[in-house]
């Protein structure tokens, strides 16, 4: 991410490269065992275990628990901040963009936006990312992996679903503390299978950070 602008720039780092990382890295992900397909039982049975292929980090979703986990989330709102950017390390050329920001901090009238998705229009190259639906009055993150397979066409197509997920996020820093707190974040899970070098075949269980905007209110596609 880059910024020109006054501001702490914190980077989460999965369990697998943080010990690569020479910059100070603030907090890391959490580290889940991978399941056996078959048996449905944890490849990995203890944390001492060295094997890096018997665990994974969970999907960026897991942000907001180590956020909160790591006590950065408090001291951030303790020293008087109010909103967060978060951008994944797959959009290198991400810029703070303080129009969104004012956005957030000035909504018009009747409007309160917790939380704001950077998105773009969709083309043929963006076919397999994340795009946006409204299900049950809520806006919602949709990814490829939770699309039933006769529809995948569908949802790749340029016509049907117009807009893209940069993964750019931003949203209100007290907001993500209170529903960490009071466990009511309730993001899709991703089921993700994985054929490991051992031959063994394994799912892993994610979920993606943007999937938290439905529990934010008045969340949008900007």
């Amino acid at each position: 991410m880059r910024s020109e602008k006054n501001g702490p720039v914190m980077i989460s780092e999965a369990f697998i490269s943080i010990e690569y990382i020479t910059t100070r890295i603030l907090f890391a992900y959490s580290r889940f065992p991978r399941l056996n397909k078959e048996s449905l039982l944890p490849i990995g049975r203890t944390l001492n275990n060295p094997d890096p292929e018997s665990w994974y980090p969970p999907g960026h979703g897991d942000f907001y628990d180590a956020f909160f986990n790591s006590g950065l989330l408090e001291m951030f709102i303790g020293s008087g901040r109010e909103y967060c950017f978060v951008s994944n390390i797959d959009n290198l050329g991400a810029t703070v963009d303080l129009n969104i920001l004012n956005l957030m901090l000035n909504p018009g009238k009747g409007q309160n936006h917790e939380f704001v998705m950077e998105v773009t229009d969709k083309t043929k190259g963006d076919v397999k990312g994340g795009t946006l639906i409204q299900y049950e009055n809520k806006i919602r993150l949709l990814e490829i992996p939770q699309v039933p397979k006769e529809r995948v066409d569908e949802f790749k197509s340029v016509n049907k679903f117009k807009i893209f997920n940069t993964n750019n996020l931003w949203m209100r820093l007290k907001t993500i503390a209170g529903l960490v707190e009071e466990q009511r974040m309730n993001m899709e899970i991703i089921v993700n299978p994985k054929h490991l070098d051992n031959g063994i075949n394994v799912i892993q269980l994610e979920t993606a950070a943007g999937a938290a905007m439905k529990d934010f209110d008045g969340a949008i596609g900007e």
